[in-house]
């Protein structure tokens, strides 16, 4: 295969697309091998991609077995995400009730639907658009949680609770400033203490107004914590922190760090790899990082 991740700008115009690209509402916005012209150029921006894959004259574009769940999941779930996150900050307690209801069958499909025989390593990124960055980082981050506890052979409730805990572990997310989410460069001190209270803002949230079990809000605090003490909000380390917690931490960092952001362009597989097998057992936990790495060892 002959793909390549490129940054968009003008030099893509002319290149031929090496992965579908979606819309805002999960429709196709253009499929593998387009040439790319400069109104698709347009499109593509105005949509929010950051960085796209091309493909060489000969190739007959991206070969997906390296994804851990389908095209269509990818493309759609982020959007049913997204209406139970507006439904889980209602004032409506029916409504509450009901996007619990929502939250609860995609766990389960997503559960179902991960690819834990994958025919090769997850080696595709999967390229966001900035608007439903939260969302859509959601959904990889729980799968990938998924991937991590079959392979710690988790029994189905346990997988079902880890499953929930990653689609709202960013929940807090939703009430920082999107100016300062969305600003490029890098963050200063006072902005990045901002961010930081996603982790209070969504423990709070879901434990007093969606009355979340208590892992699933314990997750939404813990998430940044760090095998080492080294992490926020209250420095834990080792088994104090929850193992939900330690593997959704390792997920959360992999697709955070291989993502388009916009205070820094996305990094590689390979970069991401190694910064998680060089911390293991500093920020990471070890255990959760070796079945990590199992899929990338193929």
């Amino acid at each position: 295969m002959c793909a390549q991740v490129v940054t968009l700008n003008q030099d893509a115009i002319g290149k031929k697309l090496g992965q579908r690209l979606y819309n805002s509402k999960g429709g196709v916005l253009l499929r593998t091998g387009t040439e790319i012209k400069e109104f698709h150029f347009s499109h593509i921006q105005q949509v929010g991609y950051k960085s796209i894959y091309i493909v060489d004259e000969l190739d007959a574009g991206m070969d997906l077995n390296g994804h851990i769940i389908s095209e269509k999941t990818r493309s759609t779930t982020p959007i049913e995400l997204k209406k139970i996150y507006q439904k889980l900050t209602s004032p409506s307690k029916i409504t509450i009730s009901d996007g619990k209801k929502d939250l609860n069958e995609l766990a389960d499909s997503l559960i179902r639907q991960v690819n834990h025989r994958l025919e090769s390593p997850p080696d595709i990124l999967d390229l966001k658009r900035q608007e439903d960055y939260l969302y859509q980082h959601a959904i990889n981050v729980t799968a990938y949680s998924i991937l991590i506890g079959q392979s710690l052979q988790y029994h189905q409730m346990k997988l079902f609770d880890l499953a929930l805990s990653a689609l709202l572990h960013d929940f807090g997310m939703q009430f920082i400033d999107q100016e300062i989410l969305n600003k490029p460069g890098e963050l200063d001190e006072s902005e990045y203490e901002e961010v930081k209270k996603h982790t209070d803002l969504g423990f709070q949230h879901l434990s007093r107004k969606c009355f979340m079990k208590g892992i699933v809000s314990a997750v939404a605090l813990q998430h940044h914590e760090r095998y080492d003490g080294s992490g926020y909000p209250k420095g834990m380390s080792g088994d104090d922190v929850h193992e939900y917690s330690r593997i959704i931490a390792v997920c959360d960092f992999y697709d955070a760090y291989t993502s388009d952001r916009p205070h820094r362009q996305l990094h590689s597989i390979e970069e991401a790899v190694g910064y998680l097998m060089a911390q293991s057992g500093v920020e990471f936990d070890p255990n959760v990082v070796k079945n990590f790495m199992k899929y990338f060892n193929q």
